[in-house]
């Protein structure tokens, strides 16, 4: 009987002694399951969908402008939606763009530094147009007043979109009298004449003795087919002799009342005048 007893004890001990070494073992081996590791495959994972977010998250281009005069402009994109891109210059160059629906869904990219507006534009589109005013006394840069993209072979934007004439002059000029008299005495009046102004290729010549500004310009905006709007009278008077001058030369140099309103074709850099303002010299809102 003893013997039995001894022996149950026996079998108890070793029998509590493998319990708590299978206990440890099991405990071990599931160890890292409680402290939060992953496999590496999931690990790897999980930081490649992190990136992928970052790089979603992060927008697709930047647009920086200088504070020298004038402006310069720096852009990076990677397929950026154009239109994004020309809303962030609109906002910077306090300037509204014109963008074809077509052209403002188009996806570029591109990088470069330190272009002018103008060389920004031709970057961004393949044919791009800028209406200017430049005048009033002002001879640092013409201003900016709007900007306009399009794709090849689309509609050039309405010379009135933006620069809008509220009166037009006409002047009626030239000989009233009947028949034509020979070559030698339309010779003499051409000469004798004390206003002559002409528009050949793009060239003004301007032929003015004592003549009022105001009417020089009223022939000017009549030879260039514009509106012309005087908001001032001005007593000036105008004493010059142009020959092919450019249209904005010539009228910057006229008088610091007289304002232009005009149109660059940045493919072409053929300029449309657009409208001829007389104001007084002082700043004018408009």
């Amino acid at each position: 009987m003893s013997k039995f007893f001894i022996s149950s004890k026996c079998v108890l001990f070793y029998s509590l002694l493998a319990m708590v070494l299978f206990v440890s073992t099991t405990t071990a081996q599931e160890q890292p399951a409680r402290t939060g590791a992953k496999p590496a495959g999931e690990v790897e994972q999980e930081h490649t969908n992190s990136q992928e977010k970052g790089e979603k998250g992060k927008q697709a281009w930047t647009v920086g402008m200088s504070k020298e005069t004038p402006s310069t402009f720096t852009i990076k994109a990677k397929e950026a939606r154009l239109g994004e891109i020309t809303n962030d210059l609109s906002r910077k160059i306090k300037v509204p763009f014109f963008v074809s629906p077509l052209l403002a869904k188009q996806n570029i990219t591109l990088e470069f530094s330190g272009m002018t507006l103008e060389g920004t534009l031709r970057m961004l589109a393949p044919q791009a147009y800028i209406d200017y005013e430049v005048g009033g006394g002002d001879q640092s840069q013409p201003k900016v007043l709007a900007v306009y993209l399009n794709a090849f072979n689309e509609k050039p934007p309405s010379l009135t979109e933006v620069v809008k004439g509220n009166s037009e002059a006409i002047l009626i000029d030239g000989d009233t009298e009947e028949g034509v008299g020979d070559e030698e005495e339309k010779k003499k009046r051409d000469e004798a004449n004390p206003l002559k102004v002409s528009y050949t290729k793009n060239a003004l010549t301007i032929r003015a003795r004592k003549q009022p500004l105001t009417v020089v310009l009223f022939k000017v905006a009549s030879e260039l087919g514009i509106p012309f709007e005087m908001r001032y009278e001005s007593p000036e008077v105008v004493d010059i002799d142009y020959n092919d001058y450019s249209v904005v030369q010539a009228l910057r140099s006229l008088s610091s009342s007289v304002r232009l309103f005009y149109r660059t074709d940045l493919q072409t850099y053929d300029v449309q005048p657009l409208r001829i303002l007389l104001a007084a010299p002082t700043a004018v809102k408009y």
